[in-house]
C-alpha cells in the first residue's frame, strides 16, 4: 500500500504488553485492603493502645476458665449461671462477637472500675478499643445497638452499645465524679513556676559550666574535652538538668504532649548553623538583651510529625494552609527568661549532647531528647521514658517549693494558658490562633479548649480570694483583667507607690550615713596613727621605716572600712559601683614623691620608698601603668588578680604560695587589689559577659585549683601538698596541668585524694 507523496512517515507506536505480571487474586486484594485499613485508618499510638487494652482484656477472661473451658466461678443463682455456663463465654472477646459479649465486657469494666479503681480515662480507652474492634468485624452488621434480630435468629449490632455496658459506665463515671473526689489531673505549669524551677536547678549544679565550656569550643579555645575534667557525677547531674530544661521549654512553648514531644528526632529541627550559631554566641557572652532587629528575626523550625489529630484532618479534607499546621518556627526571646526561651535551651541542649556526650553532630535519626543510663552515657536510638520525665517534674516541683499535682501534660495546660490569658497586654492571642499552634480541630471549640482555657479563664474571673488586696485586680471588670493593667493609675495608688519609695530611701540613706560615719572614724584613726609614728622618728633611715609602718596601719584600717561596708550591705558589689577612695595626708614626703600634700589610693595607702635604685622605681612604674592601660576600659571592681601576686613594697610573692592566693581569691576575694567579690560569687554574665573573653578561661582555671583543694581535698593542705607539692613548687600553671590530667586519671569523688596522697610527690 503506498503512501500519499509528501505526507511524512511516522512510526507506529506500539502496544506495550505488560511481560510477566501476574494479576492479584480477589483473596490477595482483600488481604491487602485490610492490611491497609489496620495500619492507616487510625493513629499508630490509638491502635497501640487499643491492642494492649484488648490483650488485657482477654487475658483477664481466659484465667477464669481452666483447660477444658468451664469457668472457675463460685455458686450462683439459676439465672445469673446460664450465661456464666455457656460455652461461648470463654470466646466473648473474639474478633466476633457473640450473645456473652455484652455481659463479659460489663464484667471486666465493673472489676476494672470498681475493684481495680482505675482511672475514668482508663474505662473509657477499654470502651472505645471493643467498639472499634467489633464495628470492624463482618462488615456493618455488628455496628449501631446491641440487639437480637429475631427474623433471623442472631445478634447484631455492638455490644459496648448494649444497655447493661452502658450502666455500668455510667456508675463507674458517677464513682468519680462523687462527691470528695479527688482532682486528679495536672495543674498547669505556670511561667513563674517555669522561673522558680531554673532558680532551683541552677543552685543544685553550676550550670555556667556548659556555657563556659561550649563557649571556649566555639570560639576555638577549649584545650581538653568537657568529659576529660569533669567529674562523672557533676556531668551527669548537669546532663540531667539540661535535659529537663529542654523538654520543659520546648514543651512549654509548642504545647507538647509527652509522647510527641520525646519522639522527636534531629532531622525534625531545620536548622542554619551558622546563623543560629551567631544569635546563640550572643547568649553565651551575656549580651542576649542587645539582639539587634535581625538577631530576633533568626528561627529553626521544629517539624512535628507526632502530632495528635493530624489523621482527623485528613479525613476532613486538609487545605492548603493546614499542611504546615505541625510546623513551628522558634525565635530567640530573651524577653521570656532563662526559663522559657526556647531557642536558648533548645540550642544549649543539642551543643552540650554534641560537645561532651557524642563528640560529633547528632544524626538525623538521633532522637532529640534520648534516654540516659544510670552510669550517665546518652542512647541516642532510644527516646527519653515518660516515667523519666515525670520523676524529673516531681524533683523539680518539690524543689522549688510548688504546690500541685503535675503531670507531664502540665506545660501543654500552662504555655496554652500563658498565651491567652496571662501574657503582656498587647502580646495574648485569639482563640483561632491558639486553636492552630496547639493542633485542636475545629469540632473541639466546645469542649477540649472549653477545658484549657474557657473553665481556667471563668475561675479567674470569679476568683475572689484577693478580695483584700489593697489596689484590686478587678479580673470580673474585663477580659482576664485587663483593664486594670491598661488603665490610668489612681491617685491611691499612687500614693501607696510614692509612701514604698519614701520608706526604700529612707533606708537607703540611713545605710550610706552608717557607712559614711564608718569611714570617717576609720580615717581618723589613720590620721593619729599616722602621726604618732612620725612623731617618733628621730634617725634619718626612719622615713622609709614610717612610710613602710604607715603603709600597712593603713591598709589595716581599710580593711576594717571593708569590714564595715560588708556588714551594711552584704550583697555583692555591683560591677558599675567605684571602690572608695582616701585622701591620706601625706606627713613624711618622701624623695621622687609628687608635689601636694595628698596621696590618692583606692583602697590603702601606696608604699612610698625613700631609697633604692631608680631602676627599680621605673620598673614598678611601668608594670603599674601597663596595668592601668590593660584594665582601663574595664568597669571598676571586675577583674582577676594575677598570681604570683604584687605586694605593696613592689614585690611578689614566691611562686609556690600562688595556689594559696587563688583559693582566698576563689572565696574571699582581695579588696587591696580590687578583687572585691569573691570569685566563687561572680554572677554568670561577669566572666560570659562583654568582657568574657578576657575572663572566662581566667575565672575557669582559678576553679579548677580552688575546687580541688575545697572539694576534692577538703581543704587539708597537708594531704593536697602530698598529692600535688612538687608542682605546686613550680607555680600554679604547672599545678593546673597536674590537676587536669589526675582528673582525666582519677574521675572518681574522693578518689584523687586517696591515690595521689599515698603516691610519691611529682617533680
Amino acid at each position: 500500500m503506498k503512501r500519499a507523496s509528501g505526507s511524512p512517515e511516522k512510526p507506529k507506536k506500539r502496544t506495550r504488553v505488560p511481560a510477566g505480571k501476574e494479576q492479584l487474586s480477589l483473596q490477595a486484594i482483600h488481604q491487602i485492603k485490610e492490611v491497609g485499613k489496620q495500619t492507616h485508618l487510625r493513629a499508630t499510638k490509638t491502635r497501640e493502645t487499643y491492642s494492649r487494652h484488648i490483650r488485657q482484656a482477654r487475658s483477664w477472661l481466659q484465667s477464669h476458665f481452666p483447660a477444658e473451658g468451664t469457668p472457675r466461678i463460685p455458686a450462683h443463682t439459676e439465672d445469673e449461671s446460664d450465661i456464666y455456663a455457656d460455652p461461648g463465654f470463654k470466646d466473648a472477646f473474639g474478633q466476633v462477637p457473640n450473645q456473652c459479649s455484652d455481659k463479659a465486657l460489663a464484667l471486666y469494666l465493673s472489676w476494672r472500675g470498681f475493684q481495680e479503681d482505675c482511672s475514668q480515662s482508663t474505662v473509657d480507652g477499654i470502651r472505645a478499643a471493643f467498639k472499634m474492634l467489633w464495628n470492624e468485624a463482618d462488615g456493618t452488621i455488628f455496628r449501631g445497638d446491641w440487639h437480637h434480630n429475631d427474623a433471623r435468629h442472631r445478634w447484631e449490632g455492638n455490644p459496648v452499645l448494649s444497655a447493661e455496658v452502658s450502666d455500668i459506665v455510667a456508675s463507674i463515671r458517677h464513682k468519680v465524679s462523687s462527691q470528695g473526689a479527688e482532682r486528679t489531673h495536672s495543674g498547669a505549669m505556670k511561667k513563674e513556676y517555669m522561673d522558680r524551677i531554673l532558680t532551683w536547678s541552677e543552685s543544685q549544679c553550676s550550670l555556667h559550666i556548659p556555657f563556659q565550656c561550649i563557649h571556649l569550643a566555639m570560639t576555638e579555645q577549649q584545650v581538653l574535652h568537657p568529659g576529660e575534667f569533669l567529674d562523672k557525677d557533676v556531668k551527669l547531674k548537669i546532663t540531667r538538668h539540661l535535659q529537663h530544661l529542654g523538654c520543659a521549654a520546648t514543651a512549654f512553648t509548642l504545647w507538647t504532649r509527652n509522647y510527641e514531644l520525646v519522639k522527636l528526632k534531629r532531622r525534625d529541627v531545620n536548622l542554619d548553623r551558622t546563623v543560629v550559631d551567631r544569635v546563640f554566641m550572643k547568649y553565651l557572652k551575656g549580651e542576649e538583651q542587645s539582639l539587634t532587629i535581625n538577631d530576633l528575626n533568626v528561627y529553626f523550625e521544629i517539624h512535628l510529625k507526632n502530632r495528635k489529630g493530624w489523621q482527623r484532618k485528613l479525613d476532613k479534607g486538609m487545605k492548603e494552609a493546614d499542611l504546615r499546621s505541625n510546623h513551628y518556627r522558634v525565635y530567640p526571646r530573651p524577653d521570656m527568661g532563662g526559663a522559657c526561651d526556647a531557642f536558648l535551651r533548645l540550642v544549649l541542649w543539642m551543643k552540650w549532647v554534641e560537645l561532651v556526650h557524642l563528640g560529633r553532630p547528632m544524626a538525623d535519626e538521633d532522637f532529640l531528647f534520648p534516654a540516659l543510663g544510670a552510669n550517665g552515657v546518652l542512647q541516642p536510638g532510644q527516646p527519653l521514658s515518660h516515667d523519666t520525665v515525670q520523676k524529673w517534674i516531681d524533683e523539680a516541683v518539690a524543689g522549688a517549693g510548688i504546690h500541685g499535682t503535675f503531670s507531664t501534660h502540665c506545660y501543654r495546660r500552662g504555655g496554652a494558658q500563658y498565651r491567652f490569658m496571662f501574657a503582656p497586654v498587647g502580646q495574648r492571642w485569639t482563640l483561632a490562633r491558639v486553636r492552630w499552634w496547639g493542633g485542636w480541630a475545629e469540632g473541639e471549640h466546645r469542649d477540649t479548649l472549653m477545658r484549657y482555657l474557657l473553665d481556667e479563664l471563668h475561675c479567674y474571673e470569679n476568683d475572689h480570694s484577693d478580695a483584700l488586696r489593697p489596689v484590686s485586680r478587678e479580673a470580673n471588670g474585663s477580659f482576664a483583667g485587663k483593664a486594670a493593667l491598661a488603665r490610668p493609675a489612681s491617685t491611691e495608688a499612687l500614693h501607696m507607690a510614692h509612701m514604698s519609695l519614701t520608706a526604700d530611701m529612707a533606708a537607703l540613706t540611713a545605710d550610706v550615713a552608717a557607712l559614711h560615719t564608718t569611714v570617717k572614724e576609720n580615717m581618723k584613726v589613720m590620721r593619729q596613727q599616722i602621726g604618732t609614728l612620725v612623731a617618733r622618728t628621730a634617725t634619718p633611715a626612719a622615713p622609709m621605716h614610717s612610710a613602710s609602718h604607715s603603709s600597712s596601719i593603713a591598709s589595716l584600717a581599710c580593711q576594717r572600712s571593708s569590714a564595715a561596708l560588708s556588714t551594711i550591705q552584704p550583697a555583692p558589689m555591683p560591677i558599675g559601683l567605684q571602690p572608695t577612695r582616701l585622701s591620706v595626708p601625706q606627713l613624711v614626703q618622701p624623695s621622687g614623691a609628687p608635689p601636694g600634700g595628698f596621696v590618692s589610693s583606692p583602697s590603702h595607702v601606696g608604699p612610698q620608698r625613700t631609697t633604692g635604685t631608680r631602676t627599680h622605681t621605673h620598673t614598678h612604674a611601668y608594670a603599674y601603668t601597663r596595668t592601668r592601660i590593660r584594665t582601663s576600659n574595664l568597669p571598676p571592681g571586675l577583674l582577676i588578680p594575677n598570681v604570683p601576686v604584687l605586694r605593696a613594697d613592689g614585690t611578689r610573692t614566691p611562686k609556690s604560695d600562688s595556689w594559696r592566693d587563688i583559693v582566698r581569691h576563689w572565696t574571699e576575694g582581695e579588696p587591696r587589689l580590687g578583687l572585691h567579690v569573691p570569685l566563687k560569687d561572680w554572677p554568670h554574665h561577669y566572666y560570659n559577659g562583654p568582657y568574657g573573653r578576657q575572663f572566662n578561661t581566667k575565672h575557669y582555671q582559678r576553679s579548677v585549683v580552688a575546687t580541688e583543694f575545697l572539694d576534692e581535698f577538703q581543704g587539708d593542705e597537708d594531704t593536697f601538698l602530698k598529692a600535688y607539692g612538687g608542682a605546686a613548687r613550680e607555680g600554679h600553671t604547672k599545678l593546673l596541668k597536674a590537676i587536669l590530667g589526675a582528673r582525666k586519671q582519677h574521675r572518681g569523688n574522693g578518689e584523687r585524694r586517696s591515690r595521689l596522697a599515698n603516691e610519691p610527690q611529682r617533680t
